[in-house]
């Protein structure tokens, strides 16, 4: 699957403020996603993470400052395929839902080809997102059928129909064991690695954003501490972000 690649940045943050009921939240953010970075933002709960993924995303609008999306204000950035956005809590869905599994995939797909050309387009980069996630052996099965590990990949299939520039997920492996959680980075390194994809990613576990992530971004009374590499994070400041210091028998995936 071919992806585009940019030299330059992904999603820049100057000075970014937000507000719930003119209550900061975020108060001078300012960071930088590069092309080619993997950055795990790590923090307690309630902490903003997830609304800072949806300011890079568009999703929520800051009070004061500026958001660009490879090069562009995002209030006039247009090219959205470049973004692939997982939801918190994606994977959860009625286990009666009707749909299958390349019935949900495609359902990402923003073609906009007619007839039947467009069908069968279609039909291969579906089969293409289901390929790179490594689940088209699933393809017609039933959503509701499918594993919590399952479910995710299925979503990550449907954020690839769009070949993104740049993957932004929010806690996609809440709820799976520990094999799939791993099966699941293992394809998320993949993708930036062999792929070139810039991954974001908002999450707990620890010892995966140490291992596979190469960017450790701290959220922490409203602002954020990006560690640019992560082989000297200081562990004193890790132990103040989540409240807990790591111990040293911490199983790092």
């Amino acid at each position: 699957m071919a992806c585009y690649r940019n030299e330059g940045e992904v999603v820049r943050l100057v000075n970014v403020t937000f507000a719930y009921n003119e209550a900061p939240v975020l108060e001078d953010v300012n960071l930088a996603v590069k092309a080619g970075d993997f950055l795990a933002l790590i923090g307690r709960n309630g902490a903003a993470k997830s609304t800072l993924l949806k300011i890079m995303v568009g999703l929520l609008r800051p009070k004061s400052g500026e958001v660009r999306l490879f090069g562009w204000d995002i209030r006039s950035f247009r090219d959205w395929d470049l973004i692939g956005y997982i939801s918190q809590n994606a994977g959860d869905i009625n286990a009666s839902f009707p749909a299958t599994v390349a019935e949900v995939v495609a359902s990402g797909y923003y073609g906009g080809w007619r007839g039947l050309f467009a069908r069968r387009a279609r039909k291969e980069i579906v089969e293409e997102a289901l390929e790179l996630a490594g689940i088209k052996d699933l393809a017609g099965r039933l959503i509701g059928e499918l594993s919590g590990g399952q479910r995710q990949k299925v979503f990550l299939a449907r954020a690839l129909v769009k070949k993104p520039a740049a993957l932004f997920l929010d806690e996609p492996t809440t709820g799976i064991d520990a094999v799939a959680r791993e099966d699941f980075y293992r394809l998320l390194a993949h993708l930036n690695r062999e792929r070139g994809m810039a991954v974001v990613i908002v999450t707990h576990d620890i010892g995966a954003a140490f291992t596979r992530a190469k960017k450790i971004g701290c959220v922490r009374d409203r602002h954020v501490y990006i560690h640019e590499n992560i082989n000297e994070v200081d562990q004193d400041h890790i132990a103040e972000v989540l409240g807990y210091r790591l111990g040293e028998n911490y199983v790092y995936f």
